[in-house]
């Protein structure tokens, strides 16, 4: 049978189905116990070691039955997520031991990725050789089994496994320097010369990656501070490599000695490419894994004769930003030249003029600000003879529509795009488009108990998914109430539950600071038309439902067609959404979802006229019609 849990350990210890995000066991004998067997992971572990482990200080009277214990505990966390069958071959029982049989541990696709990036730069594929690292690099969030206290065993694992992520840095930065990626080089490695001060190859390859960006002070500074530390500690000089490394910049030779050589001659940047990095800090959210690896295929293929253009659609708070950001911080070796962001945005009332976001565009990559083109299209056409050669991924976030679009993208093959809208965007051709909303219901749980914390969210299941439900299972209203929630540790999640049920509350309940769920629907209420704005809140006065055309007609007195045409530029504006297209000659539905309703209802507290509340009042009377006239459903699934 073939398991169907998955590990980790590059961080702290964690584990997860095929669905949904990594959990924590929440207990530190628990994660001790998982943590050895682990570190043993497909060997036979004898109880009696595992007690040593586990209990060093105070083992219990009954082993046998304590370690039954704790591995009962675990297979039954284990059937909780993929089922009893799956879960049954986990852990296996033999005389006097346990074997656990992981499907996947993320330690082990560390060691694949690994070693075929070390293959591929041996073979002198230095560009494959930086994407496999990288990906391996980005399984890291932590020092390894960073949450354990364990024995022996676990400690000289995660010893081996620090040694492994040191190894990869500095064969990476090979790979880096290679491509002449110098800036990437310094910011990955400035940190863990640091940490790490006795480190000759890894100060070695940041002090080539300063002098080749005319950073001579600072390469040589680098050294000095590595061999007073080489000296200090072990009483030695630096390796003679390192040496003449050192004699060739302070002789300010030009020559690449020192510098790794894979077959390829890597071309340096000029000077005033800037190696922009301006990827903002990546939010919390879940990240479903069929859109990001649609995406990063479709920005990873090699076949290209134009820059691959992508988007991510969806309403307002959907988590779009947070797909880009998290695919661009994954995607950073094929695009080693740099990372630029601007935020368009077009969901508020002053969207960027593309001419400005071109001149912060063109200053992030080191052109002159006092040299820069008057016109848009000049500007246009200095980007992309900037960017004419050089790999990198430009995230357009909140864009406003395809006009914003026209003039901001690069015209090179190598270059790469991410665009998120509110906006459908069906005017312009993408290599992948997207359209993302909601999270499904495991996953909207799942963001919930990560931003809430799992002790709490697990004491009230019942009530955390009646929250996810009252927030439409959209991302930021789950981060809105599990902050707020976080932020008053005597409230109860039953207790957020009946106030976000009671009358006008729920949208006052997911406000945090200045960040409110009312940012998903205000900037697209605001540019609606008077009229549009009046059904709006009239559909709102009625409740969050699915309605026919002819609701519409009713609602503003019109005939049915122009009526559909009305509800059609709501969902444009992403405050309905389409519950069935057109079919054959029965028009299309339309549904009001319950975040939406409440605000509509709120805008029509403040601004609805005395006869759009007559029309919503005459409309829920005549709720008794007969049923194939599907007027309005209450039920929203």
């Amino acid at each position: 049978m073939i398991c169907a849990v998955r590990f980790y350990v590059l961080g702290s210890l964690r584990f997860s189905s095929a669905e949904l995000p990594p959990i924590t066991p929440a207990g530190t004998r628990d994660r001790a116990f998982l943590g050895e067997l682990l570190a043993h992971a497909g060997r036979a572990i004898s109880i009696d070691h595992i007690v040593e482990s586990v209990w060093p200080d105070r083992p219990p009277v009954n082993r046998e039955n304590s370690v039954h214990v704790r591995i009962s505990r675990l297979r039954s966390l284990f059937r909780s997520l993929v089922g009893r069958e799956s879960a049954g071959s986990v852990i296996t029982t033999e005389h006097g031991a346990y074997r656990l049989v992981p499907e996947e541990v993320d330690a082990d696709r560390f060691e694949q990725l690994l070693a075929a990036g070390t293959r591929a730069y041996e073979k002198g594929f230095a560009d494959t050789a930086a994407s496999l690292l990288d990906r391996a690099l980005t399984l890291w969030d932590g020092d390894a089994f960073t949450d354990v206290v364990a024995g022996d065993c676990v400690t000289a694992e995660a010893g081996r496994l620090a040694e492994l992520r040191l190894f990869a840095h500095e064969r990476q930065a090979e790979a880096m320097l290679a491509l002449g990626a110098y800036a990437h080089v310094v910011n990955a490695l400035t940190p863990l010369a640091e940490q790490y001060p006795l480190r000759e190859t890894l100060h070695g390859h940041l002090m080539t990656a300063l002098d080749r960006l005319g950073r001579t002070a600072e390469a040589l500074a680098v050294y000095a501070g590595m061999r007073s530390s080489l000296i200090t500690e072990l009483g030695t000089e630096p390796a003679p490599d390192l040496r003449e490394l050192h004699w060739t910049i302070l002789h300010r030779h030009t020559t690449d000695v020192g510098a790794p050589t894979v077959g390829t001659t890597a071309t340096a940047m000029p000077r005033n490419w800037s190696f922009p990095a301006q990827l903002p800090r990546e939010p919390p959210d879940f990240v479903p894994p069929e859109t990001a690896e649609a995406i990063a295929q479709g920005l990873s293929r090699g076949d290209r004769t134009a820059p691959a253009v992508t988007a991510i659609t969806g309403q307002g708070g959907a988590g779009k930003t947070a797909i880009a950001v998290h695919l661009a911080r994954r995607l950073r070796a094929p695009f080693p030249d740099g990372q630029l962001y601007v935020n368009l945005g077009g969901s508020g009332t002053h969207p960027t003029e593309p001419g400005e976001a071109l001149a912060q565009m063109l200053r992030s990559v080191g052109h002159s600000p006092w040299d820069l083109p008057e016109s848009t299209e000049a500007r246009a056409a200095c980007f992309r003879d900037r960017l004419d050669g050089r790999r990198v991924l430009i995230v357009l976030d909140d864009a406003a529509d395809e006009a914003q679009l026209h003039h901001l993208l690069p015209g090179n093959a190598e270059s790469g795009v991410i665009v998120t809208s509110r906006a459908w965007l069906v005017g312009m051709s993408f290599d992948v488009r997207l359209e993302h909303n909601r999270l499904e219901p495991r996953a909207a749980f799942a963001l919930f108990r990560q931003v809430f914390g799992a002790t709490r969210t697990d004491w009230e299941p019942a009530a955390v998914r009646e929250v996810t439900r009252l927030c439409g299972y959209l991302p930021l209203a789950l981060r809105l109430a599990g902050a707020r929630l976080a932020a008053r540790a005597h409230w109860s999640v039953r207790d957020l539950v009946q106030r976000m049920t009671d009358g006008a509350g729920l949208l006052n309940e997911l406000t945090q600071g200045s960040l409110t769920i009312r940012s998903c629907f205000e900037p697209a209420y605001q540019r609606l038309s008077e009229e549009d704005r009046g059904l709006f809140r009239m559909l709102g006065l009625c409740g969050a439902g699915v309605y026919a055309g002819f609701v519409g007609a009713r609602l503003l007195d019109r005939p049915e067609d122009e009526a559909v045409e009305a509800l059609e530029r709501l969902a444009d504006a992403r405050l309905l959404s389409v519950a069935r297209p057109k079919v054959g000659g029965v028009g299309p539905m339309f549904r009001l979802e319950t975040l939406a309703a409440a605000y509509a209802r709120e805008q029509a507290d403040f601004e609805s006229s005395d006869g759009e509340r007559r029309a919503a009042a005459n409309l829920r009377r005549r709720e008794t019609d007969p049923p194939e006239r599907l007027l309005h459903l209450r039920a929203v699934p």
